[in-house]
């Protein structure tokens, strides 16, 4: 029987494998769909996960990552993250960075106190909010891909 933590670290894997997949099969044109001012592309908050990614694997590592950067309103992806192959490249190199931090993550330390300027957390909250953010990001990327006509289901089951 696995582990809480190699059940976490399986489901992170699954997510992000998930999510590449419904990138991959996406053009450029789906994911920088973006029909008026005030909605986000797949660019943007795919760029969004991996910057969270990031930050919390550098947390999980016991590091500061610094402040987060002062926008208003929601993340949006840079000029150079708007890119295809590069952000599906930047999302693995972020999950990959965030699962390694978290196997690295000795047991008796998953509930360990993390300050942070808003309050407190823990590994075990901070890991918990991957897991969601990437599931709650790639069904967005599959309600873009049906308003392109793709209700074709990407995902390789093994």
């Amino acid at each position: 029987m696995e582990s809480v933590k190699e059940y976490i670290a399986r489901r992170i894997q699954e997510s992000s494998k998930m999510y590449v997949e419904d990138l991959e099969a996406m053009s450029h044109e789906q994911l920088s769909h973006c029909p008026n001012q005030t909605c986000r592309s797949g660019y943007d908050f795919t760029y969004e996960t991996l910057y969270v990614n990031q930050r919390i694997a550098t947390r999980l590592r016991g590091e500061d990552p610094g402040p987060w950067p002062t926008t208003e309103g929601f993340m949006r992806a840079p000029e150079e993250f708007r890119h295809r192959d590069r952000l599906i490249s930047e999302f693995r190199s972020a999950s990959d960075a965030v699962l390694s931090a978290w196997q690295a993550l000795p047991e008796d330390k998953l509930y360990e106190t993390i300050e942070l300027p808003q309050g407190k957390t823990s590994p075990m909250e901070m890991i918990n909010i991957v897991a969601t953010h990437l599931s709650y990001h790639d069904g967005q990327l599959n309600y873009i891909q049906t308003l392109h006509n793709d209700a074709e289901v990407h995902w390789k089951f093994d």
